[in-house]
């Protein structure tokens, strides 16, 4: 278990960056967050293409994505916008990103004690851990984040302002 006090350490920190970040008001930027959603989709098709050799992952792939979606769009519905700002700005619903991030950071830990744990073995290290939560955690990660920001853009787009 000391093996893993550096990882640990690594993901209270940038979570402990994250959910500040969201307790506070943010300045909207479309090209930081269309960088997001681009990045985000690009990265859920490199893992979907690696989940898709089990159904069982694909469930937990439709699940993230279900519950991902409602998540996101409860989310933005309790966003705060300030559009008389010059530049707009937004205050998300702290609790719901800072759940989803948490257990983000739950299956990244995960992955890296089972990682650590087939380190021995001479066989190949799965880091995507061949399971339906694992594939649902992520997933629920991915579609949050991806309606959120879509969201966000959506929202703001309507002011005239980037």
């Amino acid at each position: 278990m000391l093996h893993l006090i550096p990882v640990i350490i690594a993901v209270v920190v940038v979570m402990a960056f994250r959910v500040r970040r969201s307790m506070t008001e943010q300045v909207f930027r479309s090209a930081t967050v269309w960088t997001r959603v681009v990045l985000l989709g690009v990265l859920a098709l490199i893992v979907l293409a690696w989940e898709m050799r089990s159904v069982i992952t694909l469930a937990g792939v439709a699940g993230g994505l279900i519950l991902g979606l409602i998540l996101g769009g409860y989310s933005l519905q309790h966003t705060t916008f300030h559009r008389d700002s010059d530049p707009p700005r937004y205050k998300t619903n702290p609790y719901i990103g800072a759940a989803v991030v948490t257990l983000f950071a739950i299956r990244i830990l995960y992955d890296a004690m089972v990682a650590r744990a087939h380190a021995g073995h001479a066989g190949p290290i799965n880091p995507l851990s061949d399971s339906w939560l694992a594939a649902l955690l992520y997933f629920l990660f991915v579609a949050y984040w991806g309606v959120y920001y879509i969201g966000l853009l959506r929202t703001l787009r309507t002011t005239g302002r980037p």
